[in-house]
């Protein structure tokens, strides 16, 4: 009889451990993986820009860029807007700054009526291309992206210092 329970029990661990494995598989199917220094992005997305757009018209005008994504509702992210504000005032002569939300066009401009942004902000696109490019589920994240769309840094916005965009500027 202890062999019988044994078996079962063996047989039950099998099966959980099968589930486990085919639900984190099929989880990690669905977010893309998120990309790390070194990594090109391919591309940034904009569904539309609300403020402060760059005379481009593209996110990567052919200098760096500070993107952050962001969302109305997000507490750290409004918490980072002063030292992000800070940093585009002073370097966005060298550095393109953009801040983008996957909320729609009707849900950002009447919060950026009641909130001060120094950078180009954006929704975008209606699919969340951008943030499934980058592999953007967790915010506030922020990149640094090189010129030609290389990941330089990525991290928490306040982690971002101004040692660490001169360098950046200069193209270490």
């Amino acid at each position: 009889m202890k062999g019988v329970n044994g078996v079962r029990a063996a047989l039950g661990l099998a099966v959980v451990g099968l589930l486990v494995g085919m639900s984190t598989t099929l989880l990690a199917q669905q977010k893309p993986r998120t990309l790390v220094k070194g990594d090109t992005a391919k591309g940034v997305f904009i569904g539309a820009w609300l403020k402060n757009a760059p005379e481009s018209g593209k996110a990567l005008d052919g200098r760096p860029v500070v993107l952050e994504f962001w969302s109305t509702w997000c507490k750290p992210c409004i918490a980072a807007f002063p030292h992000i504000n800070e940093l585009a005032d002073a370097f966005s002569d060298r550095i393109q700054f953009v801040s983008i939300s996957p909320e729609s066009r009707r849900t950002v401009e009447p919060f950026l009526e009641k909130h001060d942004m120094h950078t180009a902000v954006a929704v975008d696109t209606e699919q969340g291309t951008t943030h499934k490019v980058f592999g953007v589920w967790v915010i506030p994240r922020t990149f640094v992206l090189s010129p030609d769309g290389v990941v330089l840094w990525t991290g928490h916005p306040t982690r971002l210092t101004k040692e660490m965009l001169e360098a950046f500027a200069a193209g270490r």
